[in-house]
C-alpha cells in the first residue's frame, strides 16, 4: 500500500515575535508534562524533554538529555525515517520489544510527527510511545491469516471494513468492537461521517482515483454525542475486468491524539487568559488574508487596539482588575465584530481584528463604533464601577499596486495618532501619517539623548501682586538648551510631554531642579516667595506623588509653603481623578499651594472647582490676550473671588491689559509686560531692580 505523506498536527509561524527557542521551551514544559509516554527531539537529532512515562519504562535508558536521538534506533533505515522526517516533515512509525528487568517483553509502538513551521521548515520531532502488547496478542488470536495480522499490528488497534461493490456485503474485522459499531452503513458510505464533515469528506472521495490510496480524518456519526474522531486509509481495489471491485476502509480511533493536539496547538496559538487567538495565529492568518489579497485582488481591513492607561488601571485597582478588563474587552471584541474576522491578543493590553471580505472603508469602520459603544458602558470587578477608553488605529488594503505587508506598520501608525490626539478615539490611516510619526520617533530620540546630557534647563517667570505691585514668587518653565537651535519653548518638544516615560523623566527632572534652586535662595537670602512647578498626569499616576513631594521638600530643607503645585483642568478630570483628588488634598493640608493652570481650555465645571481644593486659578493666555473674550475673564476673575480664590491672569503683554484686568479685581498676573522667563542666575538681580 502507498504511504501517503501527511502535514504534522502543529505548525508554528515564522513572524510571530517569540522567538525559536521560546516556542521550543513551550513544546519542552508540554511533553514533560505529557500523560503518556513522549519525547521531543530537536531538528538537530538531539533528545530535548521526555515525559515521565517515557522515563519510567525505559524507552531511551541509555540516552541522556542533549544526546543525539539515533543511537536509540535500530537499523539504518530507522535512522534514514527520523532525518527523512526532520528533513521533510515526514511522519513513521515503528515497533519494539522491550524488556525491563528481565521480564516478559513487551511490545511498544512508536510515532514520529514533525512540527513544521509555515516556511515548511522542522523545528522538532515529538516522538509517542504506545504498549500494543495486549492488543497483538488479541489480533494474533482473532485474525484469520497472518496478512491481516501484520496489518493489525502495523496500524494498531485498527479495525479493517470491507465493501464489496458488487454485491454490498460488509465484512468487518471485529479488532474494534465500539468502532464496529458506528462504521456500518445501509447506503452511502458517507452516512458514517459526521454532517459537519461530511460535504468535505465528499468533495475528497470524489477527487480520489481507483486503485490508490487515500487518508480520511473526520468525527464519527454517532447518535449518542460522544465526539470520536476516526482516522481512515481507503483504497479501491479493481477486478479483473478493470473495474472497481472491493472498497477497503481501515480505520483508527484518534480521539486522544486529536486532544493532545489540541492541547499542543493551544499552547501555541491560543492566549490563556482572554482565550483569544494570539500573536503566532493572528500572524497566520494575516499572510492568508495577504495572500488572497495578491492572487484575488481581496480587501480586507486591519484594526490595532490598545487599552488607554492600561499600565495605572493596574497599579492602582490591581492586577486582578486589569485582568478582568482584558476579559471584558474581549468579550466586546467578539460582539463588535462579524463570527469570520479574526480577533487576536497580541500580548499586554494590545488587541488586534482582521476583517476579510470588505467593500468599503465605512465596512470597516461600523463595528469599530460599535466597540467604541461598548466600551461606554462601565466594567463592574470587586464591588466597584470603572470606566475604560481604548485607542484604535485602522488600515483598509484595497491598492493593488500597494505592499499589502505594510499594513500592521500603518494600522501602528494610525494608532498612534489617535493617541496622540488625546486618545479615546479611532484613526484610519492615511500616507501623510507616516512622516509626522517619523519626525516624532526622531524627537523622542534627540530628547533622551539631551536628558542625558543634562541639556534641559529651568528659567522663571516672575508673578506680580497687582495691588502691592510686588513679586509674589516664580513659575519654573522648561527650556532645551539646544547645542545646535539655541534654547528653546516647550511647543518644540511637545511629543515629549505625551510619552509617558519622557514625561515622568523630564517632570522628575523639573521638580528636583527647582527644589535645588529654591535651596540656593534660601541659603544666598533671595526673597524669591514661591515657585510654581507644574506636574504632569504621569506623576500623579504612581500613587505617591504626595509622598515623594514631601521627602524631597525635607531632604532640600525647604519649607511647603515655598511650593506651588500647578496642575491642569485635564489632569484633574482625566483617569484617575480620584486619585488625583486625593494627592492635591494631602499636599494642600502639608501646606503646599495648589494652582489650576490654563483654567476655560478643560473640561473644568464649577462643581469640580468646588470638589478640589484649589488656591489659585490661571485664566489662560488666549483669553487675556483677546479683546474679544473679556467677558469671560471678568466672569472666571468674579467666580474665583466669590469661591475664595485668588485669580493669575498670564500672557499680560502690555500696560493696557494689565490696566483692564486691574479694574475687573484681577489679583496677579504674569508675562512680558513685566519679564519674560529668565535663567535662574537673573532672578536675584531681576528681584533687586523691580519697582525701581
Amino acid at each position: 500500500m502507498t504511504r501517503t505523506a501527511v502535514r504534522p498536527h502543529v505548525s508554528i509561524t515564522d513572524h510571530e515575535t517569540k522567538t525559536p527557542g521560546a516556542q521550543m521551551d513551550a513544546f519542552e514544559t508540554f511533553v514533560r508534562h505529557a500523560p503518556f509516554a513522549a519525547a521531543l527531539v530537536d531538528n538537530a537529532f538531539r533528545l530535548t524533554a521526555v515525559s515521565p512515562d517515557w522515563e519510567s519504562h525505559g524507552l531511551s535508558p541509555d540516552l541522556h538529555i542533549g544526546d543525539d536521538f539515533r543511537r536509540a534506533l535500530f537499523n539504518p533505515e530507522d535512522v534514514d525515517s527520523l532525518e527523512r522526517c526532520v528533513a521533510f516533515g515526514e511522519p513513521f512509525s515503528r515497533y519494539r520489544a522491550i524488556s525491563l528487568n528481565g521480564a516478559e517483553s513487551r511490545i511498544w509502538r512508536t510515532e514520529f510527527a514533525a512540527t513544521l513551521t509555515e516556511t515548511g521548515r522542522t523545528l522538532a520531532v515529538i516522538v509517542t510511545a504506545r504498549d500494543v502488547s495486549g492488543y497483538a496478542e488479541t489480533a494474533l488470536k482473532a485474525e484469520r491469516d497472518q496478512q491481516r495480522l501484520k496489518m493489525a499490528l502495523e496500524l494498531d488497534e485498527l479495525m479493517v471494513r470491507e465493501y464489496d461493490l458488487r454485491t454490498g456485503e460488509i465484512y468487518c474485522s471485529g479488532t474494534s468492537p465500539e468502532l464496529e459499531k458506528w462504521c456500518l452503513f445501509k447506503d452511502d458510505p458517507l452516512e458514517i461521517v459526521h454532517p459537519d464533515d461530511r460535504e468535505k469528506m465528499a468533495e475528497l472521495v470524489r477527487n480520489r482515483k481507483d486503485g490508490e490510496a487515500q487518508v480520511f480524518e473526520f468525527r464519527l456519526n454517532r447518535d449518542d454525542g460522544v465526539e470520536t474522531w476516526v482516522r481512515s486509509v481507503g483504497k479501491k481495489f479493481l477486478g479483473a475486468d478493470g473495474k472497481p471491485e472491493r472498497l477497503v476502509n481501515l480505520f483508527k480511533d484518534i480521539t486522544d491524539r486529536r486532544r493532545h493536539t489540541e492541547a499542543v496547538e493551544n499552547l501555541a496559538f491560543k492566549d490563556s487568559l482572554t482565550g483569544l487567538p494570539n500573536r503566532a495565529y493572528f500572524n497566520r492568518k494575516f499572510q492568508e488574508a495577504v495572500d488572497a489579497s495578491e492572487m484575488m485582488g481581496e480587501l480586507f481591513g486591519l484594526i490595532m487596539i490598545d487599552v488607554d492607561h492600561f499600565k495605572d488601571i493596574n497599579d492602582t485597582l490591581g492586577h486582578d482588575a486589569g485582568d478582568a478588563l482584558l476579559k471584558r474587552l474581549a468579550e466586546m471584541l467578539h460582539a463588535a465584530f462579524r463570527a469570520g474576522d479574526t480577533v487576536a491578543r497580541l500580548g499586554g493590553d494590545e488587541f488586534a481584528v482582521i476583517l476579510r471580505g470588505l467593500h468599503s472603508e465605512a465596512d470597516m469602520m461600523r463595528p469599530v463604533n460599535a466597540l467604541q459603544d461598548l466600551l461606554r458602558r462601565p466594567i463592574e470587578h470587586g464591588g466597584r464601577s470603572f470606566s475604560v477608553s481604548a485607542s484604535i488605529g485602522a488600515a483598509l488594503h484595497g491598492d493593488p499596486d500597494a505592499d499589502p505587508s505594510h499594513m500592521i506598520k500603518n494600522a501602528d501608525i494610525a494608532l498612534y495618532r489617535a493617541k496622540d490626539e488625546g486618545r479615546n478615539r479611532s484613526v484610519v490611516f492615511d500616507p501623510s501619517m507616516r512622516s509626522a510619526l517619523e519626525q516624532r520617533v526622531e524627537l523622542l530620540r534627540d530628547v533622551r539623548a539631551a536628558i542625558a546630557a543634562k541639556e534641559f534647563v529651568l528659567y522663571y517667570q516672575p508673578i506680580v501682586d497687582i495691588a502691592s505691585h510686588s513679586v509674589s514668587g516664580f513659575e519654573a518653565l522648561m527650556r532645551w538648551d539646544h547645542p545646535e537651535q539655541g534654547v528653546l519653548t516647550p511647543d518644540r518638544f511637545l511629543a515629549a510631554f505625551e510619552d509617558q516615560d519622557l514625561s515622568l523623566k523630564l517632570g522628575d527632572m523639573a521638580f528636583e531642579t527647582a527644589l535645588k534652586q529654591m535651596r540656593d535662595w534660601l541659603d544666598q537670602g533671595v526673597e524669591f516667595g514661591r515657585v510654581a512647578v507644574n506636574i504632569s498626569a504621569a506623576q500623579f499616576r504612581s500613587g505617591r506623588l504626595a509622598e515623594e513631594v514631601q521627602d524631597r521638600l525635607k531632604r532640600w530643607n525647604v519649607p511647603c509653603e515655598r511650593l506651588t503645585i500647578e496642575v491642569t483642568e485635564n489632569v484633574y478630570m482625566g483617569w484617575g481623578s480620584e486619585m488625583v483628588s486625593e494627592t492635591v488634598r494631602q499636599l494642600h493640608r502639608a501646606g503646599v499651594m495648589i494652582a489650576l493652570d490654563d483654567f476655560g481650555t478643560g473640561y473644568a465645571s464649577l462643581a469640580n472647582l468646588r470638589q478640589f481644593p484649589i488656591d489659585r486659578l490661571k485664566i489662560d493666555k488666549s483669553f487675556v490676550q483677546n479683546a474679544e473674550d473679556a467677558a469671560i475673564v471678568k466672569a472666571v476673575i468674579t467666580l474665583g473671588s466669590s469661591m475664595g480664590m485668588k485669580v493669575v491672569a498670564e500672557g499680560v503683554e502690555d500696560q493696557a491689559q494689565l490696566d483692564a484686568l486691574a479694574d475687573y479685581g484681577c489679583d496677579q498676573i504674569q508675562g512680558y509686560h513685566f519679564s519674560r522667563p529668565m535663567p535662574a542666575g537673573m532672578v536675584p538681580g531681576f528681584l533687586e531692580r523691580f519697582g525701581e
